[in-house]
Protein backbone atom coordinates (compact mmCIF):
# COMPACT_ATOMS: atom_id res chain seq x y z
CA UNK A 1 0.00 0.00 0.00
CA UNK A 2 1.20 3.67 -0.64
CA UNK A 3 1.95 6.10 1.94
CA UNK A 4 -1.25 8.11 0.72
CA UNK A 5 -2.93 4.77 0.79
CA UNK A 6 -2.34 4.13 4.04
CA UNK A 7 -2.67 7.70 4.87
CA UNK A 8 -5.98 7.74 3.31
CA UNK A 9 -7.41 4.51 5.19
CA UNK A 10 -5.90 5.34 8.78
CA UNK A 11 -7.83 8.84 8.11
CA UNK A 12 -11.04 7.14 7.08
CA UNK A 13 -11.17 4.45 9.82
CA UNK A 14 -11.43 7.41 12.26
CA UNK A 15 -13.82 8.98 10.66
CA UNK A 16 -15.94 5.27 10.63
CA UNK A 17 -15.03 5.93 14.51
CA UNK A 18 -16.50 9.25 14.80
CA UNK A 19 -19.59 8.29 12.87
CA UNK A 20 -20.49 5.35 15.19
CA UNK A 21 -19.77 7.83 17.94
CA UNK A 22 -22.18 10.37 16.59
CA UNK A 23 -24.79 7.89 15.44
CA UNK A 24 -25.74 6.57 18.94
CA UNK A 25 -22.26 3.98 18.57
CA UNK A 26 -23.88 2.49 15.84
CA UNK A 27 -24.87 1.96 11.93
CA UNK A 28 -24.54 -0.47 9.24
CA UNK A 29 -22.27 -0.48 6.30
CA UNK A 30 -24.91 0.95 3.88
CA UNK A 31 -25.22 4.04 6.55
CA UNK A 32 -21.55 4.19 6.91
CA UNK A 33 -20.64 4.15 3.64
CA UNK A 34 -22.91 6.90 2.97
CA UNK A 35 -21.57 9.06 5.50
CA UNK A 36 -18.06 8.29 4.33
CA UNK A 37 -19.35 9.53 0.81
CA UNK A 38 -21.05 12.92 3.16
CA UNK A 39 -17.17 13.21 4.28
CA UNK A 40 -15.54 13.31 1.14
CA UNK A 41 -14.22 9.38 0.89
CA UNK A 42 -14.71 7.98 -2.77
CA UNK A 43 -13.48 6.72 -5.50
CA UNK A 44 -10.71 4.12 -6.44
CA UNK A 45 -9.60 4.32 -2.34
CA UNK A 46 -13.35 3.73 -0.78
CA UNK A 47 -14.62 0.88 -2.21
CA UNK A 48 -16.91 -1.67 -0.66
CA UNK A 49 -14.45 -3.82 0.06
CA UNK A 50 -12.39 -1.02 1.67
CA UNK A 51 -15.03 -0.06 4.03
CA UNK A 52 -15.08 -4.30 5.26
CA UNK A 53 -11.63 -4.45 5.82
CA UNK A 54 -11.55 -0.90 7.60
CA UNK A 55 -14.15 -2.54 9.53
CA UNK A 56 -11.91 -5.63 10.61
CA UNK A 57 -9.00 -3.69 11.54
CA UNK A 58 -11.16 -1.41 13.84
CA UNK A 59 -12.91 -4.67 14.96
CA UNK A 60 -9.51 -6.38 15.64
CA UNK A 61 -7.79 -3.74 17.58
CA UNK A 62 -11.14 -3.77 19.71
CA UNK A 63 -12.29 -0.32 18.62
CA UNK A 64 -15.87 -1.61 18.17
CA UNK A 65 -17.65 -4.96 17.21
CA UNK A 66 -19.14 -6.45 14.26
CA UNK A 67 -22.74 -8.16 14.46
CA UNK A 68 -23.70 -9.80 11.12
CA UNK A 69 -28.04 -9.54 10.74
CA UNK A 70 -29.55 -12.57 8.78
CA UNK A 71 -26.15 -13.02 7.66
CA UNK A 72 -26.33 -10.06 5.19
CA UNK A 73 -25.75 -6.93 6.58
CA UNK A 74 -23.23 -5.57 9.18
CA UNK A 75 -23.74 -3.49 12.12
CA UNK A 76 -20.79 -1.97 13.59
CA UNK A 77 -20.91 -0.73 17.54
CA UNK A 78 -18.41 1.70 18.88
CA UNK A 79 -17.06 0.03 21.91
CA UNK A 80 -15.63 1.34 25.35
CA UNK A 81 -11.93 1.14 23.89
CA UNK A 82 -13.51 2.88 21.00
CA UNK A 83 -15.00 5.74 22.67
CA UNK A 84 -11.92 6.47 24.34
CA UNK A 85 -9.82 6.15 21.99
CA UNK A 86 -11.83 9.39 20.58
CA UNK A 87 -10.97 11.13 23.18
CA UNK A 88 -7.33 10.02 23.02
CA UNK A 89 -7.77 7.88 26.41
CA UNK A 90 -5.81 4.95 24.85
CA UNK A 91 -2.24 4.91 23.21
CA UNK A 92 -2.64 5.30 19.08
CA UNK A 93 -3.24 2.30 16.86
CA UNK A 94 -1.38 1.62 14.39
CA UNK A 95 -3.30 2.03 10.93
CA UNK A 96 -5.92 4.19 12.51
CA UNK A 97 -4.92 8.48 12.45
CA UNK A 98 -5.21 9.75 15.92
CA UNK A 99 -7.48 12.04 16.72
CA UNK A 100 -6.71 15.79 17.31
CA UNK A 101 -6.40 17.48 20.26
CA UNK A 102 -9.47 19.01 21.08
CA UNK A 103 -11.19 17.59 17.56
Amino acid sequence: MSDYAATLAASRRLALLRVLAENEGAANESVLRTALGALGFRGRLATDESLAGDLDVLAKAGLLVIEDYLGRVRIATITKRGARYLARQVDPVEGVEYPAIGA
